[in-house]
């Protein structure tokens, strides 16, 4: 999983932590409201049912005091008629609006029979305020004794057995309604404390390990970044070393060239002056001439060897291999070697024993590669000597051996000879015209075929250049 990736899911988990954290607080809210609206509904209607209480004493009281006192005390009877058809008409809103509390049918089908039991009251209350308008009414005709008999049986036994026992019930079923209430209050705060502390420590596990994760991505991605910053680093470190090296090796050819050039030309105009200062004989016309020819030669050569360094350096050097003998391609490179080889009076031999191993390879290119080997030969052999190139085959590569009888290697050159412009420390004394870079070009040949080349000293004295290919799959034909 990338840190793109673990990013977003530490904020999708933070977000889904915040919405459920947020869901359960408001559902807390919720329920609050809930039971608060409940309690306060309760807590009414059982104060309308105590007021009741009080409300129906105090009538029984006042009827009482009208059969005893005379109806002077009628006025307080009216008022407590009025008052107890006040307080059953709230207890009735009251009741309704507790109804209006409720969640379920569950909750619902109690509230009805609470409903039930104040019609039952009200009705109770009117059969006894009846019975007590007869009561005062016997009294009004002189009748005290049936009107006695009348509130003792019809209106206090009543109100006393009847309705007293409605409203204390009433009363009871609030007061367990209300410890209910408070219980359930009690019971959800617990459960919703619960789920708020299990989802926390949940969030918590989930955004520490998501933490935890994104951490060591983003450590592992420094780190990264880090080894890449270090490789790119090095890699320009060695590109500047690298151009640096070129712009030297550029300064070096330069200054080769202008030095190469400068005497061939010196020379070339010396001689052009002498032909034409005078009257010069046809012997000294034919003397400067032939000088003049031969350092054109020179600065002919001097160009090819510039031309090849410039193709090899601006050039990719793509070669087109196929499927060559191995010894054709030497025999070729020999047979031309041996042109060079004559004017310094040494022999070319030739010793194939590759079995005519196979390679794949670009035979221009090859045979290239093996004459600058034949020419480096032929220019450190000495006169009367000869170069022996020998093939053999190994179980996947084909050798070539290019032996002579000259000077050797020194300690010193044979680390340098594949470097381009290096000329070794003998080469003047021998002088071998050139710039330095066939060898280089040689290397830089057989490399791309995926061979190797290298340069020691014979065990009998002398230089050999040995450069191995590999065999064609097929190996010989």
């Amino acid at each position: 999983m990338t840190v793109r990736w673990r990013i977003v899911g530490l904020a999708l988990a933070s977000l889904v932590s915040i919405i459920a954290m947020t869901g359960v607080m408001a559902y807390g809210l919720w329920l609050a409201d809930h039971f608060v609206k409940r309690i306060d509904a309760v807590h009414r209607r059982f104060e309308v049912i105590a007021e009741l209480d009080g409300r129906a004493n105090a009538y029984a009281k006042q009827v009482a005091s009208v059969l005893l006192l005379g109806r002077a005390e009628m006025p307080a009877v009216q008022t407590a008629r009025i008052d107890m058809e006040r307080t059953f008409a709230r207890l009735s809103r009251a009741t309704r609006d507790e109804l209006t509390t409720l969640g379920g049918i569950a909750e619902v089908v109690p509230e009805l029979e609470q409903l039930e039991d104040v019609r039952r009251m009200i009705e109770l209350y009117h059969a006894i305020d009846a019975s007590a308008a007869r009561a005062l009414a016997a009294a009004r005709d002189g009748n005290a004794a049936e009107a006695t008999q009348l509130y003792g049986r019809d209106v206090a036994f009543r109100l006393a057995n009847e309705l007293q026992p409605l409203i204390d019930r009433a009363l009871a079923e609030e007061r367990n309604e209300v410890a209910a209430e408070l219980q359930q209050v009690q019971r959800t705060q617990g459960t919703i404390l619960v789920v708020a502390g299990i989802l926390a420590l949940l969030s918590l596990a989930v955004l520490s390990l998501l933490g935890v994760l994104l951490y060591r991505a983003v450590r592992r991605s420094g780190e990264r970044l880090e080894a890449q910053i270090e490789s790119r680093t090095t890699e320009l470190r060695d590109a500047n070393a690298r151009l640096r090296a070129v712009d030297t090796r550029r300064t070096q050819f330069l200054a080769d060239v202008s030095h190469e050039l400068r005497t061939p030309l010196t020379v070339l105009r010396g001689e052009a002056d002498v032909a034409l200062r005078g009257q010069p004989g046809t012997d000294e016309l034919r003397q400067s001439l032939e000088r003049i020819r031969g350092q054109s030669v020179d600065m002919s050569s001097l160009l090819d060897d510039l031309i090849a360094f410039a193709r090899t350096d601006a050039e990719s050097q793509q070669h087109l291999p196929t499927d060559i003998r191995f010894d054709e391609v030497v025999a070729a490179a020999a047979e031309e070697a041996q042109v060079l080889a004559e004017p310094r009076e040494v022999s070319v031999v030739t010793e194939l024993g590759d079995n005519g191993a196979h390679v794949d390879a670009d035979f221009r290119r090859l045979k290239q590669a093996l004459m600058i080997g034949l020419d480096n030969a032929v220019k450190h052999s000495p006169p009367g000597s000869r170069i022996t190139l020998s093939t053999s085959r190994g179980a996947t590569t084909a050798t070539l051996s290019v032996a002579d009888e000259g000077p050797g290697v020194s300690d010193d050159d044979k680390p340098r000879v594949f470097e381009r412009f290096y000329r070794g420390h003998g080469e003047g004394e021998l002088m071998n015209q050139g710039l330095g870079i066939g060898l280089a070009i040689a290397k830089d040949i057989i490399e791309r075929h995926g061979g190797s080349i290298r340069l020691d000293n014979g065990a009998a004295g002398g230089a050999v250049l040995t450069i191995e290919l590999p065999l064609a799959k097929g190996g010989a034909r």
